[in-house]
């Protein structure tokens, strides 16, 4: 995914739900804080798809976008990449305040990004190789800092587990980054 590929597909999503707010979250929303990640990072090269949640959520728009947008859409099919609209059920991996820090997206009215720090929380939901490899660049390039992050992941409400798990999932990131910067 490139920062134009977004900008294309948020402007599209965007005329398609010209009435409602758009939340783009996941490794994609990174792109809005700082373009130019795929130049100097491989962590987007298998990336062919931006998360977008409709805010407020309304079901037959989110059928919709996802079958003009998606990944069975023709649009995939001729670009290369797609729209994966979420329902907001996906909030609740975000920090509560997460509304507060959305990053305006340039060009595209009404399309918001998760800040990055509160999409390294959602990431450290998902704990998946794939973010940790992204998260620990992030951190390695003073791109994310640890203390906001810790802080928006205690301010996050969890079950016990989750806590151990997050807190896991960061600790193996933060040491992934420290050796980065060593080498």
């Amino acid at each position: 995914m490139r920062f134009s590929s977004l900008k294309h597909l948020a402007a599209s999503v965007s005329a398609i739900a010209p009435e409602a707010r758009i939340i783009v979250f996941g490794s994609s929303s990174a792109l809005c804080t700082h373009p130019n990640l795929p130049e100097v990072t491989d962590s987007y090269e298998q990336t062919l798809d931006a998360d977008f949640i409709l805010d407020p959520w309304e079901e037959s728009l989110g059928n919709l976008l996802s079958d003009t947008l998606g990944k069975d859409s023709g649009f995939f099919e001729h670009y290369k990449y797609y729209a994966d609209i979420v329902r907001p059920a996906a909030f609740g991996n975000f920090p509560p305040d997460f509304r507060d820090r959305l990053v305006p997206l340039e060009g595209c009215p009404r399309v918001f990004a998760l800040d990055p720090h509160d999409m390294a929380v959602a990431k450290l939901f998902a704990g998946r190789p794939k973010d940790i490899r992204l998260l620990s660049f992030l951190f390695a390039t003073d791109r994310l800092d640890e203390a906001k992050v810790r802080k928006l992941l205690w301010d996050t409400p969890m079950e016990e587990k989750w806590i151990v798990k997050t807190h896991a999932v960061l600790d193996q990131v933060l040491a992934e980054a420290a050796k980065q910067r060593v080498a």
